[in-house]
């Protein structure tokens, strides 16, 4: 059984009393409720005797339910992991780079919705990452914090955006290595299920990002691994990746290298048809809805109608869609992926999210106006680092294929750069790595067992002996070697 399949029927809801467990924060009672739903013989009349000629058919569970319960259970498992800290820990946690930051100011924090909490087991717990996540979208926390945030980054990318308008297109040569190792834990808890099992040594699996094939990409090496792959997934994977199957009777770091061109052609999606135009998939399959987060909801709807209300091209729609998103939608680190519900509803109604998140809100009102669009990740790798993000592409039929990067656009909003931010309209920078080029895809041989991330594979994903981790239990790091401009 591929676990990560159950997913697909998440939008089948659970029953009324157990979420409402869920919404209290109830989460054991709640997984409790699910076992005992998982047992029941749907089969045996409710009303009658179970011989009844009506439900000589009826399933003894549905199919659809069954699914959307295990994937809840699972969900349920994951949440408390990155809600950790109490108040008190959370103001601590501040205080250790702040001294003089208050509690008063944490809850005015709350208040303004710049810190994410959920009720854990009838207590309020806080996001692992909010002071990670201040950092990043507050200049004052992170000058208070003592680190002033850089604006070498910006500088780069607004170069490299003149660039492009000025010679049509940049390309950078650039060398990244992933290098992915479980947590000591993670690693003895699986030696004591091989010994249990029998075996001498723990099975594990894992997979690492690849530079994939796409227009954007050419003259992708492999430069080294840290030992033979058993499989390299084909050039154009929707989640290329490299894999791994090993017996470990000690733990073991798992790394890999790549050198890559990657190639940032300049467009103007309100101007003329231009002379570089991109094919890449086939419009016509980017338009449909993808079940559970890329669905077309009554807000959805409503608000695309709105915002595109009276535009007369779907050029127009698309940036009247994309100045939504990089004018109203915060930028805020997220919990895991795995725990989220109708990512781009969310987004829309919260107007928070990442780059993943703001991404697929684009992809899916894109779609709802009509205009093809797919979601795309990987890696911002230059010109300082690297690290995971995510971005979308929209086509029209006179231009082909283009870009929209909603958070490098927000980004530059909250800069005060209007020339920037409109140029993440139609167009990325070459610090780039594409990895995947599909939402929800499988890997390459597909993990069966939970993923830490079901949707993306941008860090890497690692099964021991027969349980997948999840992405508190193991460690990627991605380093950005080597860059060059051409």
């Amino acid at each position: 059984m591929n676990w990560n399949e159950t997913l697909h029927s998440l939008n089948v809801g659970l029953p009324e009393d157990i979420a409402r467990l869920k919404a209290a924060g109830c989460y054991r009672e709640a997984a409790a409720r699910i076992d005992e739903r998982l047992a029941e013989n749907w089969a045996a009349a409710a009303n009658g005797p179970a011989a009844d000629p009506c439900t000589e058919n009826a399933p003894a569970l549905p199919a659809a339910m069954k699914n959307c319960l295990l994937a809840e259970r699972e969900i349920l498992r994951r949440i408390p992991a990155d809600y950790p800290f109490t108040e008190a820990q959370a103001v601590r946690r501040v205080q250790e780079h702040i001294p003089n930051f208050t509690q008063r100011e944490f809850r005015g924090m709350v208040a303004a919705n710049r810190i994410d909490w959920r009720f854990i087991e009838g207590e309020r717990r806080y996001f692992r990452r909010f002071y990670e996540s201040l950092l990043y979208t507050d200049p004052a926390f992170a000058a208070r914090a003592g680190k002033p945030q850089s604006d070498e980054t910006h500088k780069a990318r607004r170069a490299a955006a003149r660039t492009m308008r000025e010679k049509g297109s940049l390309t950078a040569r650039i060398t990244v290595r992933f290098t992915l190792r479980a947590d000591e834990k993670a690693f003895e808890d699986a030696k004591l299920r091989a010994i249990v099992a029998g075996h001498s040594a723990v099975t594990a699996k894992v997979w690492l990002p690849m530079p994939a094939a796409c227009p954007a990409q050419s003259e992708i090496e492999a430069l080294g691994f840290s030992a033979p792959p058993q499989s390299v997934a084909p050039a154009d994977a929707p989640q290329r990746t490299v894999y791994w199957e090993k017996a470990l009777t000690e733990n073991e770091t798992f790394t890999a290298e790549y050198r890559y061109c990657s190639t940032a052609l300049y467009h103007d999606p309100l101007a003329a048809a231009s002379a570089a135009r991109v094919e890449f998939l086939a419009p016509e399959t980017c338009l449909g809805e993808q079940a559970p987060h890329l669905v077309f909801t009554p807000y959805l709807r409503a608000l695309t109608a709105e915002v595109t209300a009276g535009a007369p091209t779907d050029a127009k729609k698309a940036q009247r869609i994309y100045d939504w998103i990089t004018r109203q939608v915060q930028y805020r680190y997220m919990p895991s992926y795995f725990t989220l519900e109708a990512i781009p509803d969310a987004c829309a109604r919260d107007r928070r999210g990442d780059c993943g998140v703001q991404a697929l809100t684009f992809v899916t009102m894109c779609r709802i106006a009509g205009i093809p669009a797919v979601w795309q990740s990987g890696l911002m790798a230059g010109p300082h680092e690297a690290g995971c993000h995510d971005w979308a592409m929209f086509y029209l039929a006179d231009q082909g294929w283009m870009y929209a990067d909603c958070s490098f656009g927000g980004g530059a909003a909250r800069a005060g750069d209007e020339a920037l931010r409109r140029h993440y309209f139609g167009n990325l920078d070459p610090y780039r790595m594409v990895a995947n080029r599909a939402f929800e895809a499988p890997l390459t041989p597909p993990k069966t067992s939970w993923r830490a991330d079901p949707y993306d594979n941008q860090g890497g994903e690692i099964e021991l002996e027969g349980v997948g981790l999840t992405g508190q239990m193991y460690d990627t790091e991605i380093e950005l070697v080597k860059l060059e401009l051409l």
